[in-house]
């Protein structure tokens, strides 16, 4: 099993400390602010933000509304869950697999941050408020934090602290991507500023914990290393149970159909699940690797990932929602389509001998 390390670090370590602390302090700041101040009803200087916002819009006839819808798609899941695919299968399995835990954890923050809060969504706070085209239909669950900057964060934002020493144009084009997506949803109307920033702050978090996570893994031997992953994997399930327990037990308001808006915080769950089970499975059994493929092979591993996505996304999820509660539904189907695409799927490709190196194959042989 290859090891799953990241860059080394040079006197950074006390830094990415910093880093850490600073990121939890101001996301459990803004955190509690969004459950007192910014929920009084005579707090509005983030309304009147959307709102001059919106008057912009108006007053320019919609001269970047298009833009910005275009712009808003790149923090959305299934143009993240594309990407993801194609830098696991076709660049590099190993920056894959540390984004899948990135985006795993990430999404399990953002799923306990919004019951936690329950901020409802600018329209519901003022009428007045009124989202540009078809931007509302996206815009579901509880609105703090913004899940779209999350995303976009974790992918966008893992990518650079991967690969930025070796491709430095990577420190424009990401941070410019997610700063575009964060203002995208307050120029739309669907997310407030405090919302956009602690989905910035969160997954900052997240992305540099999840090197500390990795460094900490690839120490010891293969044994060891198994124990860990297991262990997080184990810590995973846990969490996702207090997770649950919490959700169900938590009180929203009674003007808002929190069965409905919860439903987001269930499918991260199963996020976090199948990114953390992934882990740990590649752990025991030999995975495809972009680093060791022929073209070919990741063509076909690619199309065969997009279409495996899609199959989970219309065609398990509707089939589950059939068969057992939605909220369970959400979290297995989100579980599988994880697991299935960035762990199922490698470990069968590489039985095939796809993206495996030769002194491998003749180990096996």
């Amino acid at each position: 099993m290859p090891q799953y390390t990241v860059p080394a670090e040079t006197g950074k370590h006390r830094l990415e400390n910093i880093a850490i602390i600073a990121a939890a302090v101001i996301t459990a700041a803004v955190t509690v602010l969004s459950m007192t101040v910014f929920k009084d009803p005579g707090f509005h200087l983030d309304l009147d933000y959307l709102m001059a916002l919106q008057n912009f819009r108006e007053y320019s006839h919609d001269i970047f509304t298009g833009f910005f819808q275009y712009v808003t798609y790149l923090g959305t899941g299934h143009v993240i869950i594309f990407l993801l695919i194609l830098v696991y299968f076709c660049f590099s399995t190993r920056t894959g697999l540390f984004l899948v835990q990135v985006l795993g954890y990430s999404s399990m923050l953002n799923g306990l941050l919004k019951p936690t809060v329950s901020a409802l969504r600018p329209w519901m706070r003022d009428e007045l408020i009124v989202p540009a085209g078809d931007a509302k239909v996206a815009a579901t669950g509880f609105s703090f934090p913004s899940g779209h900057s999350t995303t976009a964060t974790g992918f966008f934002g893992g990518l650079v602290s991967r690969l930025g020493s070796v491709k430095p144009y990577l420190w424009v084009v990401c941070p410019v991507i997610i700063l575009l997506v964060m203002f995208s949803r307050n120029y739309l109307g669907v997310h407030t500023p405090q919302d956009v920033l602690i989905g910035l702050i969160s997954t900052i978090f997240i992305v540099l914990l999840m090197h500390k996570i990795f460094r900490w893994i690839s120490r010891g031997n293969e044994q060891s290393q198994g124990r860990k992953k297991g262990m997080l994997f184990l810590i995973s399930v846990i969490l996702s149970l207090l997770a649950v327990v919490f959700i169900e037990c938590r009180s929203y308001p009674e003007t808002v159909d929190a069965a409905k808006l919860v439903q987001d915080s269930y499918k991260n769950s199963g996020l976090f699940l199948g990114a953390s089970f992934t882990l740990f499975f590649l752990h025991y059994f030999r995975g495809y690797e972009a680093e060791n493929a022929t073209l070919r092979q990741k063509v076909i591993m690619t199309a065969l990932a997009v279409i495996l996505a899609l199959l989970s996304y219309y065609c398990l999820n509707g089939a589950l929602k059939e068969l057992m509660p939605v909220r369970l539904a959400k979290v297995t189907g989100s579980f599988f389509t994880v697991f299935g695409v960035f762990g199922l799927l490698p470990a069968l490709a590489a039985r095939l001998g796809y993206g495996v190196s030769g002194d491998a194959k003749s180990r096996e042989n």
